[in-house]
């Protein structure tokens, strides 16, 4: 408990970013941008949703979580 209660507030450790993760489950997959354009959108959309131009939706969270089993309340955080 002694480590803990240093190690928290010295060293917390970052959540981690929403699209990098949704990008790291697309690769283990083996599924690139261009397979999500028919799913959730146009090319551009797309682009901008992975670039982080536009947020992610509750709808798309969820197609998400179904698709590559990213948990949906990391994707809305």
């Amino acid at each position: 408990m002694l480590i803990r209660d240093y190690e928290n507030p010295h060293y917390p450790i970052p959540s981690p970013d929403q699209i990098e993760n949704l990008k790291l489950k697309m690769k283990e997959k083996g599924q690139r941008n261009k397979d999500l354009v028919g799913k959730i959108g146009s090319k551009g959309y797309v682009s901008a949703i992975l670039n982080k131009k536009k947020p992610i939706t509750l709808e798309l969270a969820k197609r998400f979580h179904k698709e590559f089993g990213v948990a949906a309340e990391t994707l809305l955080s």
